[in-house]
């Protein structure tokens, strides 16, 4: 065990480099996951990427919501659904017995946590209270967090993890909330843990965001609609990248530190639209809507992630959309 004196250089949060670099990951390979919301867009994702990295995963997700991971995973050996609510400790702890690492996922979603808010607290704030601390009670040594870019606010400039945490949105606030919790669990408790800021993540058949609506409305024969002039930007980030940092950030060495998730490729609502009706093969053309939007530029710099995370994107925006276009549009599933 590392002393909290000595030979040890102490690193940025007070912790021993030498437990940074020795102590702090979890491998793959035979070891028992939880993910949180593992039935969701991206935890599906990371489901499937544990699974083939030939961990054992156990999905924790509200009954009847699991069915799809199980579906997609092609590893239903190595695959658990155990369904259960965030909201309830005793479902936490039976979720969190036996597993050696936590992904937590499981949220209330931007635009319903908007529409309630009270129910946001319960699922974002005090069910990942319940997850931390069924985890810890466990002896559960590694958690990575599902946070967000939400947790800035709206800037007009590249964001790194230091900007200010300034989110005037009930959704954001939980997540900063989450990431405080998981702080003071790792200060009080010595749990290892990361947490993701993920950027505007995208792909096939999302069910949110901006790619996924504008693809609704070209399915469905209606002109896009751009909010202004569609001169806001964002860093649009494609799931499978965002799946891969996320186990990255498990079997990494790092510890109680945050990281961007993003592609650092800046592109407006504007680009995005024009770029997937040229990739439909659309007539159609951008309804402009004459109504007043803030400016927002929410890019961010995913320099530490690549530096500590040894993570960078792969995908870039042209490709990225192109596949989504294949698979929800033309409906030419990946083999």
């Amino acid at each position: 065990m590392l002393h909290s004196g000595g030979r040890f250089r102490r690193g940025q949060h007070g912790l021993p480099v030498g437990r940074l670099r020795s102590e702090a990951g979890v491998q793959l390979a035979g070891k028992r996951f939880l993910v949180t919301g593992g039935g969701g867009f991206i935890g599906r994702f990371v489901v499937r990427e544990l699974l083939d990295s030939g961990a054992h995963v156990r999905v924790m997700e509200l009954p009847g919501r699991g069915d799809v991971v199980a579906s997609q995973s092609g590893h239903t050996d190595h695959l658990e659904l155990f369904g259960g609510n965030l909201t309830l400790p005793d479902d936490c702890h039976r979720a969190c017995d036996g597993i050696d690492g936590v992904f937590h996922m499981g949220v209330l979603a931007l635009n319903p946590s908007g529409q309630d808010p009270r129910r946001c607290v319960e699922v974002n704030v005090n069910g990942t209270f319940n997850i931390f601390e069924a985890a810890r009670d466990a002896g559960v040594t590694r958690i990575v967090f599902s946070s967000a870019s939400s947790v800035y606010g709206d800037t007009l400039e590249i964001m790194d993890e230091a900007h200010p945490l300034n989110s005037r949105h009930i959704y954001g606030a939980s997540k900063i909330a989450g990431e405080a919790f998981l702080r003071a669990f790792g200060g009080m408790f010595g749990i290892n843990w990361v947490a993701l800021r993920y950027m505007n993540v995208y792909g096939p058949n999302a069910g949110f965001g901006l790619v996924d609506a504008v693809l609704k409305r070209i399915a469905s024969g209606q002109a896009p609609q751009i909010n202004g002039d569609g001169s806001q930007s964002f860093d649009f980030v494609y799931v499978s990248d965002v799946a891969g940092a996320t186990v990255r950030a498990m079997a990494s060495d790092v510890t109680d530190e945050a990281f961007n998730v993003g592609s650092g490729e800046e592109r407006t609502v504007k680009d995005v639209t024009l770029a997937l009706l040229d990739l439909t093969q659309s007539d159609l053309k951008p309804d402009y809507r004459d109504v007043s939007v803030p400016m927002i530029r929410r890019v961010g710099s995913s320099e530490k992630a690549s530096r500590l995370l040894d993570w960078r994107a792969g995908v870039n925006l042209t490709e990225g959309l192109r596949r989504v276009v294949a698979e929800q549009y033309f409906g030419n599933a990946p083999s």
